[in-house]
């Protein structure tokens, strides 16, 4: 459906809510070079937590900068954008969560899509 293309995260050392979590993605895949975006928060601790992105995008330089601008946050509360080398392996370790026995109350995982862009 989309070539998912960069990953990330984005620790920001609050807890993010699903209700964050969702918001973010929306803004994150509604950028001008964004097609879509998958999301999924992995608890760190009790009160800590962090979201994964996997992205579908146009080669874009300035994705961190975009990125920060859409949810307001620092740049350095993202982590480094990799390219995804191996897509099956990526995905999979991002969406750990949903394939784990014991799986945690909080956990949160969405698929988020440019409003301009055709299916």
């Amino acid at each position: 459906m989309f070539d998912w293309n960069y990953t990330t995260f984005i620790r920001t050392y609050r807890y993010i809510t699903s209700s964050v979590a969702a918001k973010w993605g929306q803004k994150i895949a509604n950028r001008r070079n964004v097609k879509a975006v998958y999301v999924s928060v992995e608890r760190d601790a009790e009160k800590m937590n962090h979201m994964h992105l996997a992205i579908a995008s146009i080669e874009d330089t300035n994705l961190k900068k975009r990125i920060a601008s859409a949810v307001n946050i620092r740049e350095n509360s993202i982590g480094n954008i990799e390219p995804i080398r191996g897509k099956k392996q990526t995905l999979q370790y991002i969406s750990k969560q949903l394939t784990r026995q014991e799986r945690y109350i909080d956990a949160y995982h969405d698929l988020f899509i440019n409003s301009k862009t055709r299916i």
